[in-house]
């Protein structure tokens, strides 16, 4: 999380105590003018949700008291330079994280998509999952299987048959 206050008192959210878990619930969401997308933007839906749910405000909307509309705009220039890196589940900014797969060969990149491709057919063979692509006439899912036996393959011409 974060070292500012606002962090911490989010933190308070997962609280095992549930006194303090709602006092800390409520108290951000009368500083947020019980505004459901104000709560949701400082705190991530996750966060929010076991307030919003138990006061039936999951679907949205505002709560019962009217507040001022003097500062309807809360947004901070660091929240508005930051507003597409902000997970809108957990309310922060996720540490970038770097991309395993540049630090391999082309040979492991194979390598690993042979065994993954070997996983995922022994589940398939098993049942255990059922992949499945999109039909593109009718746009609904159909068995990676059906799918396949479909397909018809075009005829390849031997180049030796030319001659």
């Amino acid at each position: 999380m974060g070292s500012k206050f606002r962090n911490k008192l989010i933190k308070l959210f997962t609280d095992h105590n549930t006194e303090i878990k709602g006092a800390a619930a409520d108290f951000i969401f009368v500083l947020c003018k019980e505004n459901v997308d104000r709560l949701i933007k400082y705190t991530g839906y996750g966060n929010a949700a076991g307030l919003l749910a138990s006061r039936g405000l999951l679907a949205g909307g505002k709560g019962s008291k009217a507040y001022s509309d003097t500062d309807t705009d809360s947004d901070t220039e660091e929240y508005r330079e930051n507003i597409d890196k902000i997970n809108p589940v957990t309310g922060h900014i996720p540490p970038v994280l770097p991309n395993p797969v540049d630090s391999m060969s082309d040979e492991q990149k194979e390598y690993m998509a042979v065994q993954l491709a070997t996983q995922i057919s022994k589940l398939s063979s098993n049942e255990v999952i059922q992949p499945v692509c999109v039909d593109p006439n009718t746009g609904k899912l159909v068995s990676f299987q059906q799918k396949v036996h479909e397909t018809v393959l075009p005829e390849e011409k031997d180049s030796d048959d030319s001659d």
